[in-house]
């Protein structure tokens, strides 16, 4: 089923509840290709998450280890452990609290959480890219699947 909606802050179309779009996103939005997945862990909005096919649950991504990757997508919302929520797998995310530089590349952090501007440098971690800051506070998450490690 589709519908569209049209209020004070633009367009917005929402099309089988998967793909989400809208003209502007305030603060703890999104707009773009969602998906709904089981937590495995208690999950905040904005954090980087990878898919275990051990239990078919959405886990925090980690680039420190190859087992804790690669980030498919982004958390929707506050979700608990063992709990479903809407994921981001394509599209734009708004944090007010983000502070990235605009046209920065992100990638998985190496402690888990939100993406980072920090490319991983250690012995062993693994580098993605999930795509780039429109401004301070919105990402433009587009994951490359493609995972390079660091010697």
């Amino acid at each position: 089923m589709a519908r569209t909606q049209q209020d004070h802050s633009g367009f917005e179309l929402i099309l089988a509840n998967r793909l989400h779009l809208k003209e502007l996103l305030a603060d703890g939005e999104y707009t773009g290709w969602t998906k709904t997945f089981t937590a495995g862990e208690i999950l905040v909005f904005g954090e980087a998450v990878y898919f275990k096919a051990a239990d078919s649950k959405m886990w925090l991504a980690d680039a420190d280890a190859a087992a804790t990757m690669p980030c498919i997508a982004l958390a929707c919302e506050g979700i608990a452990a063992d709990a479903a929520g809407e994921f981001l797998l394509w599209g734009f995310i708004r944090e007010d609290d983000w502070d990235y530089t605009i046209g920065a590349y992100l990638y998985v952090h190496t402690t888990g959480g939100p993406p980072t501007e920090t490319m991983p440098v250690g012995a062993g971690d693994q580098v993605q890219k999930l795509g780039i800051a429109e401004t301070a506070d919105i990402i433009y998450f587009c994951p490359d699947l493609t995972i390079v490690e660091v010697a």
